[in-house]
């Protein structure tokens, strides 16, 4: 994570309820008993007995939790009351993850996804709930705390909302998705669990993450942050330009820390949301970065551009998407060796015809 999730944010009402029901239906098939609403929001069974796929997903779970036998309803029924916080997961590995029937899995997946996918959108599930799920991510994405601001937390590169609509309310504008920190093919149990849905990019969503596991990797455990509760310091990140093997400087991320689960962290970051290759590619292209914040005639004029640039950016990394890592960039630009950074600071000046075609569009 680069940036801190903010305390205090109020969970999503719709995914808190259907987390409640899963495990509540669950318990009381297993105990032989009549689901128990009492901590249910009033109104969600009613609504979820009345949308038959729903219904049919859930009566498919129960046959096959009630035909289990006593050793396995019992081991389950442990896990269950256990209520585990998803995210122990990823920053305990030897916290032991549930272990859910072979005969469970498939129909227990089917549901959860079901929920995650169809039901949570249910008007009847919304009006028990009090909310509707872009409820939440418009609290989230809010650029008043606890809100997060637009950008990612994940890797401040991209929107939230990619295009904001001046005509429409937080509530309804375009949003990006929910990650499953703990992915609900492989971990179903939490498929609904509001503390396992962290809104990121599409980006980091759908091109980096894709299906890859926060918990194993190639069959052996990992750690991970907790998003909600650990980020990447600003010292374990370094961002430095190399001036030495290309033809033209490049940017280089690294992740680097003293301690071990620290580093194995970082490392997980990296490998699942693609963070490093990601902010370098963005400035492979450094020479028109430098020209758009701080084009300069003189080295002493370009050093002050970098700080003015880099000190706006980074008082605003949760505005602008690459604002912080534009700041870190220029930081190491300002750092370079001044020979490097003055032939940088040439080759990234508008040509002259660049400039009179400006003048010619502007001032004519």
């Amino acid at each position: 994570m680069l940036f801190e999730i903010k305390p205090n944010l109020q969970q999503s009402a719709v995914f808190d309820g259907l987390n409640r029901f899963l495990r509540e239906t669950m318990l009381a098939t297993l105990e032989g008993r009549t689901i128990d609403e009492t901590h249910l929001p009033v109104g969600l069974c009613a609504a979820i007995a009345g949308n038959q796929p729903t219904r049919t997903a859930v009566d498919a779970l129960s046959a096959r939790l009630s035909a289990l036998d006593r050793r396995q309803k019992q081991a389950l029924k442990d896990s269950l009351a256990l209520n585990t916080d998803p995210c122990v997961f990823l920053s305990d590995r030897t916290a032991p993850l549930p272990d859910i029937p072979d005969a469970v899995f498939p129909v227990l997946k089917t549901l959860a996804v079901h929920l995650f996918q169809r039901t949570a959108k249910l008007s009847g599930v919304e009006q028990a709930c009090g909310e509707c799920i872009n409820d939440h991510y418009a609290r989230f994405r809010n650029g008043n705390a606890p809100g997060n601001g637009n950008v990612c937390c994940a890797c401040g590169t991209e929107y939230l909302a990619q295009e904001v609509r001046a005509d429409e309310n937080d509530n309804e504008q375009w949003r990006g998705p929910y990650d499953h920190l703990l992915a609900k093919d492989l971990y179903p149990l939490y498929g609904v669990d509001p503390k396992n849905l962290l809104p990121i990019c599409n980006t980091c969503n759908s091109k980096a993450k894709l299906a890859k596991d926060l918990v194993f990797k190639d069959g052996v455990r990992r750690l991970s942050f907790s998003p909600w509760t650990e980020r990447a310091s600003f010292q374990e990140i370094e961002v430095v330009v190399d001036d030495a093997s290309d033809l033209f400087p490049r940017v280089v991320v690294n992740f680097r820390s003293a301690d071990s689960d620290r580093q194995e962290k970082l490392a997980t970051w990296d490998d699942v949301y693609q963070i490093k290759s990601r902010v370098e590619g963005e400035f492979r292209e450094l020479g028109a970065k430098l020209a758009e914040d701080a084009r300069a005639p003189d080295d002493a004029s370009f050093l002050e551009k970098l700080r003015e640039a880099g000190l706006a950016k980074a008082q605003a990394p949760r505005l602008t998407p690459f604002n912080y890592w534009r700041a870190r960039v220029y930081a190491a630009v300002s750092g370079m060796n001044p020979l490097s950074r003055e032939a940088l600071r040439q080759a990234s000046a508008p040509t002259p015809q660049a400039i009179q075609d400006m003048e010619a569009l502007f001032f004519q």
